[in-house]
C-alpha cells in the first residue's frame, strides 16, 4: 500500500495523561512525518445500505472472539446494533453531522484529529482523498473538545457531576450527559488511555457499561477504542474493552494494532514511562481515528431510511395531578423568626424530579418538610404569609395557609418562571392561547392578568425594579429543568416597550440604576460586569476564580453577593468556591470563607442584614446540601449543619429559596 498520507502539524502543546493525580507534563512539539502502517484499511468500495434491520448479534457472531482482540482490524465497520442505534438517534433529533469524543488527554483537539478542521495543516495524498467527504461531513467537530474530554478524565470522572463544567452543564449533569445534550452527536468516540492506581478491571468494566448505556440511550453510536500502553501488565483493559464491543455489538477501533509496527510500539521512548504516546503515535492515532469515523459513518448514513423506529413517548411530568397543597401544623411555629424556605430537586437517570419543599428555622436549626415530593417552591413574601407553589402546571398561592389556584397552565419546566415583588404581587409564566406569556397576580388572590405576550417565548424571569422594569430570558425547554436561555430582554411593563440586551443573565439593582450580568472573558472564564441603564456605570469587575456561578443584589441595593467557582484546567473538577461581597457604589470587595457549592443559590434577608449561601456538596459517597449564613455588620459567616441530614446518592440541589420573618 502506498503511504501518501502526510499530516502537516504546527508546534502543539499536549496536555498529559498522568497515571495518577493532575500533574502536567512539559510542552511537546509534534513534527511532520508520514504515518500509516501496513494494517491501515484501503479506500472503500461501493457501500450498499441495508434494507432490513439486522439482528443485534449478526456482526458479533462473525467476529473473532474478544480473547483474540489483538487480531481485530484497526478500522471497524458499522455493526447491526450500531445501525439500529443510529436510526433511533435520528428519530430523537441527533445531528448526523456531529460527533463527540469522550476521554482523557489523548482525545483533546490538539492531540486527536483537531487539524482536520484546518485544511492547510493536512494533506490526504492520492490514496486517501475519499476521507475528505467524511472531513466535510463532520466539519467543525474535529477541532473541538466538547464537555466530555479533559486531561484528567477517566471512566469514573466522566460520570460524575463534580467534573462537569458549570458554564455549560445543567444541575446534576455529568460531563457525558452534558456533552450528549449540548452536541447531540450521532457518533461518539470512547477512549480512556490509563487506568489510575488502585482500581480494578472490574471497576473499569462497570463504569464503561454506564458510559455505553448512556450514549446508546441518547441514540448515539459508541466507537470503543483500545489503547497503546499496557501499564496494567496483562492487557486486561484492552481485553475488557473488546469484550464490551463484542457483547454490545459495537465498532471497536483497534488503535493498539495500528501502532505495533512503529518504533517502541508507538510509545514515547524519551520519557520511557510506558504510557505516553510518541510523536509517530499521535499522528497514527489521528489518521486511524479518521478512518474509523469514515468507515462507521458510511455504514450508518442510510440507516435513517433503512430502519423505521417509532419515536419514544415523552415522560409524564412529575406532579401533574390535581392535589391541593396543605401546610403541616409545624409550619407556623417553626417559621417564627428568621427562617429559610426552599425547594429541592434531584436528577435520576438523566431526568429531574421534585423532592419537595423544606423550612429551616435559623434560630433553632429545626428543619421540617413543608410539602412532599412533587411540589415545587416558587416564592414567598418576606413575612412568610404568602407562598407560591406548584404541582406540575397547577400554580397555587397560599395566603395564610389557604390555597388559591392561580393558573392551571403554569410553565413548570423552568426553575425561574416566577418572580415575587416587594409589594406582594408576583409575576409568572403560563401557557396561554397564543403561547407562553407573562402574567401578574396580587397577594389578595384576585384573578391574574396577562401583562406581556412577547414574540420570543419567555423562559426565565430574572429581576424587576420599580415594579415595572423587568429582565427576562427567552429560549426553550425539553423537559422539567432542562432549559436553554438563548436571548435576554428588558421590558417596561408600563409602556410594553421591550429591547434585547447584549448580555447574559442581566439582573437589575433594586433601584433600577444598574444591571449586573455575566460576561465571558476567556474559553473557561466568566466574570461579573455592570452596565448603567441611564448611561455610565459600565464596568468589568474581575474577581478571583474561574466561573461566575451566582450573584444576588441585597434588597437595599448596597451589596451584591457573588459566588465564583474554581475549576481545574487539567482535570475539569470544581475544586473550590469563592464567596465575595461587593459594596456599591464604591465596588469595595470583601472575601468571605470559601465553600464548594455546586448549583449555588444565594438568599438575602429582607433587611439585608443576613445572607444564606446554599449549594450541593459531595460527602462520604452522598450528595448533600451545604449551607452557611453571613450576618452583618461584619458579615461573619457560620456553617449551618442542619441540612447535612438531607443526603442522597443521586444528585440533589436547591431550586430556589426565600428568607422569611413570620
Amino acid at each position: 500500500m502506498r503511504r501518501e498520507f502526510i499530516a502537516l502539524f504546527f508546534a502543539l502543546s499536549l496536555s498529559a495523561c498522568a497515571r495518577s493525580g493532575n500533574t502536567p507534563i512539559p510542552e511537546q512539539t509534534v513534527e511532520e512525518l508520514a504515518s500509516p502502517t501496513a494494517e491501515l484499511a484501503p479506500p472503500p468500495t461501493a457501500i450498499i445500505a441495508p434494507t432490513l434491520a439486522p439482528q443485534p448479534t449478526a456482526t458479533a457472531d462473525l467476529r473473532l472472539p474478544p480473547e483474540r482482540w489483538q487480531e481485530w482490524p484497526v478500522v471497524p465497520e458499522a455493526t447491526g446494533r450500531a445501525i439500529e442505534i443510529y436510526a433511533q438517534g435520528l428519530v430523537l433529533g441527533n445531528d448526523p453531522r456531529a460527533f463527540s469524543k469522550v476521554g482523557d488527554c489523548q482525545n483533546i483537539r490538539e492531540a486527536f484529529m483537531g487539524f482536520f478542521d484546518q485544511p492547510d495543516r493536512y494533506n490526504l495524498g492520492a490514496d486517501y482523498q475519499y476521507l475528505q467527504e467524511t472531513i466535510d461531513q463532520f466539519s467543525g467537530y474535529f477541532n473541538t473538545d466538547g464537555q466530555a474530554v479533559k486531561g484528567g478524565f477517566n471512566a469514573a470522572t466522566v460520570l460524575s457531576p463534580l467534573w462537569a463544567n458549570p458554564e455549560f452543564c445543567l444541575a446534576g449533569e455529568n460531563p457525558l450527559e452534558c456533552e450528549l445534550r449540548v452536541t447531540r452527536p450521532s457518533i461518539v468516540f470512547v477512549s480512556f488511555e490509563v487506568w489510575w492506581d488502585g482500581r480494578t478491571v472490574q471497576q473499569y468494566d462497570s463504569y464503561m457499561r454506564q458510559i455505553i448505556d448512556t450514549i446508546i440511550a441518547h441514540g448515539a453510536v459508541p466507537i470503543l477504542a483500545t489503547k497503546a500502553d499496557n501499564v496494567e501488565g496483562d492487557h486486561s483493559i484492552n481485553l475488557a474493552t473488546a469484550r464490551l464491543a463484542h457483547e454490545y455489538d459495537l465498532p471497536l477501533w483497534n488503535f493498539w494494532l495500528a501502532v505495533q509496527n512503529l518504533p517502541n510500539h508507538g510509545l514515547d521512548s524519551t520519557r520511557n514511562d510506558g504510557f505516553h504516546i510518541s510523536t509517530d503515535g499521535w499522528n497514527v492515532r489521528s489518521f486511524t481515528g479518521l478512518q474509523a469515523l469514515d468507515s462507521v459513518w458510511r455504514g450508518l448514513r442510510n440507516a435513517g431510511q433503512a430502519v423505521a423506529v417509532a419515536p419514544t413517548q415523552a415522560p409524564t411530568p412529575v406532579g401533574s395531578d390535581v392535589l391541593t397543597p396543605a401546610l403541616p401544623n409545624e409550619f407556623n411555629a417553626l417559621a417564627a423568626g428568621d427562617s429559610l424556605i426552599f425547594g429541592m430537586a434531584s436528577r435520576q437517570g438523566g431526568q429531574y424530579q421534585s423532592e419537595g419543599i423544606y423550612l429551616l428555622n435559623l434560630g433553632t436549626d429545626q428543619l421540617v418538610p413543608v410539602l412532599s415530593p412533587g411540589w415545587d417552591f416558587r416564592g414567598a413574601s418576606t413575612d412568610g404569609r404568602s407562598l407560591l407553589v406548584n404541582r406540575g402546571p397547577r400554580l397555587f398561592h397560599l395566603i395564610d395557609g389557604a390555597p388559591v389556584l392561580i393558573s392551571d397552565s403554569f410553565f413548570s419546566n423552568s426553575m425561574k418562571s416566577t418572580l415575587v415583588l416587594p409589594d406582594g404581587q408576583f409575576l409568572f409564566i403560563q401557557d396561554g392561547n397564543a403561547g407562553l406569556e407573562i402574567a401578574r397576580a396580587s397577594r389578595s388572590g384576585s384573578a391574574a392578568e396577562v401583562v406581556l405576550q412577547p414574540d420570543a417565548a419567555p423562559l426565565e424571569l430574572l429581576s424587576i425594579a420599580d415594579s415595572s422594569r423587568l429582565t427576562w430570558a427567552s429560549g426553550s425547554c425539553s423537559g422539567y429543568g432542562i432549559c436553554t436561555p438563548q436571548a435576554f430582554w428588558l421590558t417596561d411593563l408600563q409602556t410594553g416597550q421591550t429591547q434585547e440586551l447584549a448580555m447574559t443573565q442581566p439582573v437589575l439593582a433594586p433601584d433600577g440604576g444598574l444591571l449586573a450580568y455575566r460576561t465571558l472573558t476567556g474559553e473557561n472564564d466568566t466574570e461579573l460586569a455592570f452596565a448603567g441603564l441611564n448611561g455610565g456605570g459600565d464596568r468589568l469587575f474581575e474577581l478571583p476564580g474561574d466561573l461566575l456561578e451566582a450573584f444576588a443584589w441585597s434588597p437595599d441595593g448596597n451589596w451584591i453577593a457573588v459566588h465564583q467557582a474554581v475549576r481545574s484546567d487539567y482535570s475539569g473538577r470544581v475544586t473550590d468556591g469563592l464567596n465575595f461581597l461587593v459594596e456599591l457604589p464604591g465596588y469595595l470587595t470583601r472575601q468571605l470563607p470559601s465553600a464548594v457549592l455546586l448549583d449555588p443559590v444565594l438568599v438575602w434577608s429582607p433587611d439585608a442584614s443576613g445572607l444564606a449561601w446554599m449549594g450541593t456538596d459531595w460527602q462520604d459517597g452522598q450528595y448533600t446540601i451545604r449551607l452557611s449564613v453571613s450576618e452583618s455588620p461584619a458579615f461573619q459567616t457560620t456553617p449551618v449543619t442542619a441540612l447535612s441530614a438531607i443526603q442522597d446518592p443521586d444528585y440533589i440541589f436547591v431550586t430556589g429559596g426565600a428568607w422569611i420573618n413570620k
